[in-house]
């Protein structure tokens, strides 16, 4: 019997207050090249070891789409 490895994807989507985009801020791609993610931080506020996500926060956005730059306030569930 083979054995195989699972994957989980993980997406955490907003739309830009200016254009609409769909940005997933794990994506560098959608943030104009900035990864938001890089040491862990959105993650570790997505799934915190205590407590709730209720003080989820991302600093300085960028849409790919229209280059706004905004902040994240909140995580809906």
């Amino acid at each position: 019997m083979k054995t195989v490895e699972a994957r989980l994807g993980i997406q955490m989507f907003l739309d830009c207050p200016e254009c609409g985009y769909l940005i997933d801020l794990l994506q560098e791609e959608d943030t104009d090249g900035t990864s938001h993610n890089d040491d862990g931080n959105l993650l570790r506020q997505m799934f915190p070891d205590y407590g709730t996500n209720a003080d989820f926060e991302c600093d300085e956005v960028v849409c790919k789409s229209c280059k706004t730059e905004f902040n994240v306030r909140g995580l809906e569930w």
